[in-house]
């Protein structure tokens, strides 16, 4: 089983979607530090890295949006992983070679999971970094960091990571149902951009606390769900 999971997370390394997509989100990063600072320094706006990043001690804010983008990056890179044994025939051979089937499957979506795990975990541990270098670059206060405020960023970032683990298994899961990577990322990402972020949100509120990347988000961000009461609508 060791050699098993040991091939199977070189094979997932070696593939350009697991290598470029982090970089590419790397980039968009980098890219919103910066509009942030000209966009900071041309309105002389003062910035408090725990109150205006952080949101307070217990750093609920400090991710941002990308506890919402790291789950779906997870989900991406899980499902083009098992979709590329898809388009070779091997899940095929998988599941017609009894002895070794489930440990094959297993082996798979463990090393998956636990590979974009740590590449999520890297990600928030960058962005985090990015907005400190960003409030020092625009001479911004640091004052009221404590090692409460860092050890709540440490669980956000670890929350991150098993909040995306989770989301890489469900690709690879769901491409596995779906017999086609493509189908399913389109169809993940149709869902999240107008069934949960618009359709649910603006006309069903209620039902949003009950979704899989309002959840992961939240469970990220390590704030609550938001619940309404009344009706569904």
């Amino acid at each position: 089983m060791i050699r098993l999971l040991r091939s199977d997370t070189k094979r997932l390394w070696a593939r350009r979607m697991t290598r470029y997509f982090p970089l590419v989100l790397v980039g968009m990063f980098v890219a919103g530090v910066v509009i942030a600072y000209v966009v900071i320094t041309n309105n002389d706006t003062p910035v408090d890295f725990v109150n205006d990043i952080a949101g307070g001690p217990s750093a609920n804010q400090l991710l941002g949006p990308i506890a919402d983008l790291l789950p779906v990056m997870a989900f991406v890179i899980g499902a083009s992983y098992i979709g590329a044994d898809l388009k070779s025939g091997m899940v095929e051979q998988i599941l017609t070679w009894e002895p070794r089937r489930w440990r094959l499957v297993y082996s798979r979506a463990v090393a998956g999971s636990a590979s974009i795990a740590l590449i999520a975990m890297a990600l928030a541990v960058i962005f985090i970094g990015l907005l400190f270098a960003l409030t020092l670059a625009v001479d911004g206060t640091t004052g009221g960091i404590t090692g409460e405020l860092w050890r709540n960023a440490a669980v956000l970032v670890l929350r991150t990571g098993v909040a995306s683990g989770l989301f890489c298994a469900f690709g690879i899961a769901v491409t596995l149902v779906v017999n086609s990577s493509v189908g399913s990322i389109t169809g993940f990402v149709i869902y999240w951009f107008i069934v949960e972020s618009f359709l649910v949100s603006s006309f069903l509120p209620k039902i949003a606390a009950w979704l899989p990347v309002t959840n992961a988000g939240s469970f990220a961000s390590g704030s609550p769900v938001q619940r309404i009461e009344g009706s569904v609508f």
